[in-house]
């Protein structure tokens, strides 16, 4: 019968294997980063969303889909955290409203634009038209990602940001794009349902009070 191998070894051994399995991974993150898929991503994702469409979504789908969404709010947290944020926040369910600090938007040049322009409300992707809301000269990423559209409610020496935060039914086929390097994919925002059935529409709220200073640079 062979000896069981000494605690630290094996210790040690779990380690090398844990290093290896995640270099291995890096590895293969790397090469998508950098080569892409050559669309594998996206024909997964179309299949997926095909069974969704017919109610014949799989365990596997689900679960495929928890792991990619897993995956955006593990990374957001890094890259877009307000993103992230409210993602985890629409996927466990908890509905009614989710009050956020709106503060540093204040700061931002072209939320000061919106607010001297007395619109209703910001889009922080760059577009042709948006009725009356704000465009911004350029898409902010990480406010797109987590305001689609941000109300805006002016009144004396106050600020009121909010947002009803949803996905859009499967099929109304809206889509939401993704790039990461050369790995491109577009993602129906209807998916989010079958990956996260429990997950409830929410309120973004937040009223900030404007100093004297703020006010005087948005008037």
């Amino acid at each position: 019968m062979p000896l069981l191998a000494h605690p630290s070894k094996r210790s040690r051994r779990w380690l090398r294997w844990l290093a290896g399995g995640a270099m291995v991974v890096l590895a293969g993150v790397g090469g998508l980063y950098t080569v892409g898929d050559f669309g594998l991503t996206q024909r997964v994702l179309n299949d997926v969303e095909s069974r969704a469409l017919a109610g014949r979504s799989t365990h596997f789908d689900r679960y495929g889909l928890r792991l990619l969404y897993g995956t955006l709010q593990l990374g957001g947290r890094v890259v877009y955290p307000q993103a992230a944020t409210l993602l985890n926040y629409y996927c466990d369910g908890h509905g009614d409203t989710l009050h956020f600090d709106a503060r540093p938007l204040l700061r931002h040049p072209e939320v000061r634009r919106a607010l001297q322009l007395r619109k209703p409300g910001i889009t922080f992707r760059h577009q042709p038209t948006a009725g009356p809301f704000h465009i911004v000269r350029r898409t902010d990423w990480a406010l797109y990602y987590a305001f689609d559209l941000l109300y805006i409610r002016q009144s004396p020496g106050t600020v009121v940001f909010y947002d009803n935060y949803f996905f859009q039914p499967l099929r109304r086929r809206s889509y939401t794009r993704f790039t990461f390097g050369r790995l491109h994919c577009k993602l129906n925002d209807g998916l989010i349902r079958v990956a996260y059935p429990q997950a409830r529409p929410f309120v973004a709220y937040s009223a900030v009070a404007m100093s004297a200073t703020t006010r005087a640079t948005t008037n």
